[in-house]
């Protein structure tokens, strides 16, 4: 584990190198991600001008979820968003054989290689807004509903781990699939509406086979109390099976990989 700690270190070093030599590029990147977040918010002003409730849900309430969303969305971009998506050309051009000679796990290698710092400067600004949507609609918390949210939250990027490293493995067979993660970012988009709003067979999906209710529905549904005890367990035990089998299904695919100089 230690020897893990090290080796990201260095990847973080590297990360921080690299976004110092395009500051100006960063200034700008983050310059429209303000308009992007100012367009979700004013999304969520519309639809409340023609209604007091989404699905049972209130103004400050979808905030929160959106918000929610935006900060899973982030964190997963910082850690692991810039790295897995370039599974399928890491296998098909052959550079997968660079990582299995290193003298680490080729997955920890190939999902942590980057970090996005520029994520890391967004994510603080998303915190400081949620924290001020938090005052604005003058919620007022449980203690342990919070501990529940946070640690729900946590288990929602490693479920968004698990799905987009799961359908990048389908390239060790499928080879050219490189709209797999335009899928993915149109699917877990879904993942910033109450679950409520989507049709039966969806709500299904999106607590099984097509997560995307655990990155921003369920934290938020256990921080505003709407969590049973029943449902916080399912959520957690999920994660932790779904990141198992995704990485089960990394390591059955990887043995049955044939090496580009071979």
């Amino acid at each position: 584990m230690n020897k893990y700690f090290k080796i990201y270190k260095i990847f973080m070093a590297n990360s921080f190198s690299y976004e110092a030599q395009y500051r100006g590029d960063t200034w700008i990147k983050m310059f429209f991600n303000i308009i992007w977040l100012a367009s979700m918010f004013l999304t969520v002003e519309v639809v409340f001008r023609h209604t007091s409730a989404l699905a049972g849900w209130d103004k400050g309430e979808i905030y929160l979820m959106t918000l929610f969303w935006i900060l899973a969305d982030e964190l997963a971009m910082m850690i692991f968003g810039a790295n897995l998506p370039q599974l399928p050309d890491t296998i098909t051009d052959g550079k997968l054989d660079i990582y299995l000679t290193k003298p680490m796990s080729a997955l920890f290698a190939i999902s942590t290689k980057i970090f996005l710092v520029r994520s890391l400067y967004r994510f603080i600004m998303e915190i400081i807004i949620l924290a001020a949507v938090i005052w604005k609609f003058d919620f007022a918390f449980n203690l342990l509903y919070v501990f529940f949210s946070i640690l729900l939250g946590l288990a929602g990027i490693f479920v968004l781990y698990s799905f987009t490293l799961m359908l990048n493995t389908l390239a060790f067979w499928l080879h050219r699939i490189d709209n797999v993660n335009v899928a993915i970012s149109v699917l877990t988009s879904l993942g910033k509406y109450p679950v409520e709003v989507l049709p039966r067979t969806m709500r299904i999906l999106a607590f099984t086979a097509i997560p995307i209710a655990f990155t921003a529905y369920i934290p938020v549904a256990a921080l505003t109390g709407r969590s049973s005890w029943h449902g916080i367990l399912y959520a957690l035990v999920f994660a932790g099976l779904f990141f198992w089998g995704a990485v089960k299904f990394w390591n059955f695919a990887l043995k049955r990989y044939s090496s580009a100089s071979s």
